[in-house]
C-alpha cells in the first residue's frame, strides 16, 4: 500500500494537461489509475531541488539533486551536444530532460521507465505538455513493451 498523495487543484490540472499531451495510450491509462505511491515527494528551497524518497526502503532518488543535475548537464552538453536523439533509462525528476530540450539539436528524448509512479508524481509537478505534444519527449513504460514494439521501434 502506498502513500496517499494530496495534490493541489493546480497540480491536478497540470497532471491532466500532461496526460492529454501524452500520445502513449497504454501509459496514459496506467497513469490515470494510480491513486497512491510508495514515493514521498521532497521539495527543497530551490525550484530545481525535487527529490523522491522510496518509503519501502527509505532511499532517495538523488543524493544531491542540484549537483547531480549539473553534472549530467555538463556531461550531455560536452559529449552529446549535437545528437538528434538521446535515450535514457529512468525518468527521475524530469528536469534534466526539460533542460536538454532547450537545445534544438536534440529533436527527441526517449525515456524508458519501469516505475510509472515516478512519472505520475512528476506530471503533477512539472509541465511537460509541449515536449510531449511535439514528441520531443517520449516516455515508455518498460513493463508494457514487447518484442513486437522493439522490432518496430528499431526498424
Amino acid at each position: 500500500m502506498g502513500l496517499m498523495m494530496t495534490f493541489t487543484p493546480t497540480q491536478k490540472e497540470l497532471f491532466n494537461k500532461n496526460i492529454e499531451a501524452l500520445s502513449n495510450i497504454l501509459l496514459k491509462e496506467s497513469l490515470k489509475e494510480i491513486k497512491s505511491s510508495k514515493f514521498e515527494l521532497i521539495l527543497g528551497k530551490d525550484n530545481l531541488d525535487i527529490n523522491l524518497k522510496d518509503t519501502s526502503d527509505n532511499t532517495f532518488l538523488y543524493e544531491n539533486v542540484i549537483d547531480e543535475l549539473n553534472s549530467m548537464l555538463n556531461t550531455y552538453n560536452d559529449k552529446y551536444l549535437l545528437y538528434p536523439v538521446l535515450y535514457f533509462y529512468g525518468f527521475g525528476n524530469g528536469i534534466l530532460f526539460k533542460a536538454l530540450l532547450q537545445n534544438k539539436n536534440h529533436q527527441h528524448i526517449v525515456v524508458f521507465e519501469k516505475d510509472i509512479e515516478i512519472i505520475w508524481i512528476m506530471f503533477h509537478i512539472l509541465d511537460f505538455s509541449n515536449e510531449l505534444q511535439n514528441s520531443r519527449l517520449m516516455v515508455l513504460q518498460t513493463s508494457s513493451l514487447d518484442i513486437e514494439f522493439f522490432s518496430n521501434f528499431c526498424s
